[in-house]
């Protein structure tokens, strides 16, 4: 025993001393004037982990870098190549925590670190890693027209561009240019096709998520589960979900797409559709939500509850992290079903406790047993409830009780029929009855999804004047059509048809020529 107790205070001793070397050394670090030092540190700090799937350890790299950065200037040392090199890195770590932050940072060191061809080059690497081969192919370009160096190292990556490879520069030429784990050499085969690991996109219980691509660089979302980690309840509720997802991507474009799985007596793999990102990340990064991307992606959320609630499913947990942006469109990434039993996402963000809490409706709340589980008494009025909760945030950026940070109190306040629900007044008339009659506490007063479905808020046109010519309408808008379908490009025709449905919703006149010249220059946007 005091073997054991030895051993234990030893490992913990070197915990903390570890992590003391490590403070004390970024700070007599970032006291000197040496750019090097830092890049030197850094450098073996992160051999310490895996930032690409720890995501603690991936936030402090952040904050070190971010330390070093406020020591030294970006205008006094971005012409020395260490300090180049970390900026690239950093980009590097950011595309890791949000792909749609790291061009931004990219842009930043190839703007003031632009001597270096190894700074253009991660640039494009991390637009290839993206799907953007021929953003890629420009950034590459750009870089050997304004003489980076060395011009070499530039040739011998648009020649591995060209010739459609993966890396755009051998492994000995890298040096810290690439993520090691975002490239990693690792596959996974499923059904005799093979797959290679890109990164690790969510986890959680006995399952991890992988963004994966093919040999023909088509990307997917790999779902693991480790049976050897998960009891038997879980096990099923895996079988459950591929069943569902199996029968209901059929009836509905809003179910994320199982393209194949492989269930065995230690793991079951799952291959779906990938998407961009989920919608509580996409929130997290906006001001404001702009009313026609509200609305199209309310009738998305609809669409998708409503159809698994004719299979007989209510979600019961649903929140914007449950749905994820694909193609311009959002689709639902689970039931819920797993969620019943342990807890699991499908993505790099997951809600806390409170989180969850913010979209709980009253009866779940009312009708939680001793273990914090829902009872048996929740309806799909509950779901209801958790969507206007979602609609609520997207129309004030916030959920209606999230200013109450005590988790007792915020209770309270959502099952207290006396607390008022604030709804400040909004241009759009339709969205604010919406959202009021969503958020009724009373479910069997709450409005129901088919008539969201039907409510007026989701009509595109304004109501037509008196004396409307609507032949003359339906030609106008036959015409438009037309010459949508002749632009000849999927990209283009969503970007022309979400312009012209914007000239709908502010109540325009449709004029041809004007749609089809709006069409016309969305094609070079």
């Amino acid at each position: 025993m005091d073997y054991l107790v030895t051993i234990c205070c030893s490992a913990l001793f070197s915990d903390i001393f570890n992590s003391f070397i490590e403070t004390t050394d970024i700070q007599q670090l970032i006291s000197t004037d040496s750019p090097e030092s830092c890049q030197i540190f850094l450098k073996n700090l992160e051999k310490r982990g895996d930032p690409g799937s720890d995501a603690a350890f991936l936030s402090k790299l952040l904050d070190c870098y971010s330390k070093v950065f406020a020591r030294f200037p970006l205008a006094k040392h971005c012409k020395t190549e260490s300090y180049a090199r970390m900026l690239v890195r950093y980009a590097e770590l950011k595309g890791i925590e949000d792909p749609e932050d790291a061009p931004d940072h990219f842009s930043i060191a190839r703007s003031h670190s632009k001597a270096f061809a190894f700074v253009h080059i991660a640039h494009a690497q991390f637009e290839l890693s993206q799907g953007n081969s021929r953003k890629s192919n420009l950034i590459l370009q750009k870089a050997l027209s304004s003489n980076a160096r060395p011009v070499e190292l530039l040739r011998t990556a648009i020649r591995n561009l060209n010739s459609g490879k993966t890396h755009l520069l051998p492994a000995e030429h890298e040096d810290n240019a690439t993520p090691t784990s975002a490239f990693s050499n690792e596959s996974i085969t499923i059904k005799g096709k093979q797959f290679f690991i890109f990164k690790m996109i969510g986890r959680g219980g006995s399952s991890k998520v992988y963004q994966v691509f093919d040999q023909k660089k088509h990307v997917y979302a790999l779902k693991y589960v480790n049976l050897e980690e998960a009891d038997a309840q879980a096990v099923e509720s895996y079988k459950n979900e591929i069943e569902h997802l199996n029968h209901l991507q059929q009836y509905s474009d809003q179910i994320i797409k199982l393209y194949d799985y492989e269930i065995t007596s230690s793991y079951i793999y799952m291959l779906m559709e990938c998407g961009h990102l989920d919608l509580n990340t996409w929130l997290r990064n906006r001001k404001s939500v702009n009313p026609l991307d509200r609305k199209c992606y309310w009738r998305n959320m609809l669409e998708a509850v409503h159809t698994i609630h004719k299979h007989g499913i209510v979600h019961s947990d649903l929140k914007p992290a449950n749905f994820v942006i694909v193609d311009a469109s959002l689709k639902l990434i689970d039931f819920g079903i797993a969620n019943r039993i342990q807890p699991d996402v499908t993505s790099i963000m997951k809600d806390s406790q409170v989180g969850t809490l913010n979209y709980m409706p009253p009866e779940a709340i009312k009708d939680t047993s001793s273990n914090g589980k829902p009872g048996s008494k929740i309806s799909a009025k509950g779901d209801v409830w958790s969507l206007g909760c979602i609609l609520y945030c997207m129309t004030y950026g916030k959920t209606p009780f999230q200013n109450i940070t005590n988790q007792i109190s915020k209770i309270h306040a959502i099952i207290d029929p006396s607390h008022e629900i604030d709804f400040p007044d909004v241009p759009e008339k339709d969205l604010l009855d919406v959202l009021k009659r969503c958020l009724v506490r009373n479910p069997r007063e709450r409005i129901s999804i088919s008539e969201l479905l039907d409510h007026p808020y989701l009509q595109l046109q304004p109501q037509p004047e008196p004396g409307t010519d609507y032949k003359a309408c339906a030609g106008d808008l036959k015409r438009i059509l037309n010459e949508l379908a002749a632009l000849q490009s999927p990209n283009s025709i969503a970007r022309a048809a979400s312009n012209l449905a914007r000239m709908c919703n502010s109540g325009r006149k449709l004029d041809v020529s004007e749609c089809v010249k709006t069409s016309s220059q969305t094609l070079w946007k």
